[in-house]
């Protein structure tokens, strides 16, 4: 298990630990991909795969309108479809694609700074096994 240590404000969300597993966001344990930000905390999102994710599934990162999204494409990194970064692109809001340790650790970086993020972290037990 990975475990993350940076003060953090009381009212904030952020990944505590992550493990082989499951992730851990402040106090509650998740087995399942979720959108996660510093102030309105964990949302569901319905996205198995990297090849699953479809524009639909942007909604939420539209609405919230991140300054910059964290992409965790599961244990090793993974680059979306074209249409994907477009998308966002359009939207002006940047993207970062990384594996889901490095979207915990560089989520709780930013967060941390009171900057406008957003992480999309795909759930993938270790092993390469999605759940």
């Amino acid at each position: 298990m990975m475990a993350f240590s940076e003060h953090r404000p009381e009212d904030s969300y952020f990944v505590h630990s992550l493990s082989d597993s499951d992730i851990r966001i402040v106090d509650t344990t998740y087995r399942e991909s979720l959108l996660l930000t510093p102030d309105t905390g964990v949302m569901p999102w319905p996205v198995e795969s990297l090849e699953s994710l479809e524009i639909h599934h942007l909604d939420a990162v539209f609405e919230y309108r991140p300054d910059v999204l964290l992409l965790a494409s599961g244990r090793r990194q993974h680059f979306p479809r074209r249409d994907i970064q477009i998308a966002l692109l359009r939207q002006n809001i940047g993207l970062e694609v990384m594996t889901l340790d490095a979207a915990a650790r560089t989520f709780n970086v930013l967060a941390s700074e009171d900057r406008r993020v957003m992480a999309a972290l795909i759930w993938e037990a270790s092993g390469g096994g999605a759940h």
